[in-house]
């Protein structure tokens, strides 16, 4: 790959079009047109914006080295959760349940926006937030009174590795929260609410507790029901 495909496929990863690039660049859409067809060559403070913005090596987008190419070292997973951000020792935080990678983040960064707000409301919306997303719970308290009173969206999580932002995801009550994973390449807050979807959201995972009280006190009553008519 030449200098002007990896250009094109770092952009296309990010789930940006040439328009969206160039202005996160400065430039004009037709200026990414002829990096990409080759006709002409980002000078080195460009490349090294392209980088930042979109997280990406500059060993790779200029010799197509990939991450950790010709390195020896190991490894060394963050000592804080990519999900929720708090402190973590080995392999699982034991805060969220995410199983931390064992290899460099690679590719764009992510957020997760709560994109349009249901009717059921319970104690559980904010204890998720405050699981996954690491939220205080007198902050998501006043995150989901926002989100239901103004009708809007509401960003849950930015700065995520792709496994995270699905991990999220797919941990959040879909009804209520409708959690869209957009691209993250540093823009305002404001800006993120409203990108387009990078990719689909993971199915829910299934809730590991049990059925609950009101679920024992039906179960035995369904039983009592059945014995009676014998």
């Amino acid at each position: 790959m030449e200098l002007k495909d990896r250009i094109a496929a770092v952009r296309k990863a990010a789930g940006l079009t040439q328009e969206q690039l160039g202005e996160l660049l400065g430039v004009t859409r037709q200026a990414v047109s002829k990096w990409e067809s080759g006709q002409t060559t980002p000078d080195a403070a460009t490349i090294a914006a392209l980088c930042e913005k979109l997280h990406v090596s500059a060993d790779y987008v200029l010799l197509g080295k990939e991450p950790g190419e010709g390195q020896t070292a190991a490894y060394e997973p963050p000592d804080t959760c990519p999900c929720c951000g708090r402190k973590v020792s080995g392999s699982i935080c034991l805060e969220c349940g995410y199983q931390l990678p064992n290899h460099p983040p690679r590719g764009p960064q992510y957020a997760v926006v709560a994109a349009r707000p249901g009717f059921v409301q319970s104690t559980e919306l904010s204890a998720q937030l405050v699981k996954y997303c690491g939220f205080t719970q007198e902050d998501a308290n006043n995150a989901i009174a926002h989100y239901v009173n103004n009708q809007s969206r509401i960003l849950l999580r930015r700065g995520l590795v792709d496994s995270a932002a699905q991990y999220i995801a797919a941990h959040l009550d879909q009804d209520f929260f409708c959690p869209q994973i957009v691209v993250d390449c540093g823009e305002s807050e404001e800006a993120l609410l409203y990108k387009p979807k990078a990719f689909e959201t993971p199915s829910p995972v299934k809730s590991q507790e049990g059925i609950g009280f009101w679920g024992v006190v039906g179960a035995v009553i369904v039983a009592l029901l059945i014995l009676s008519f014998f």
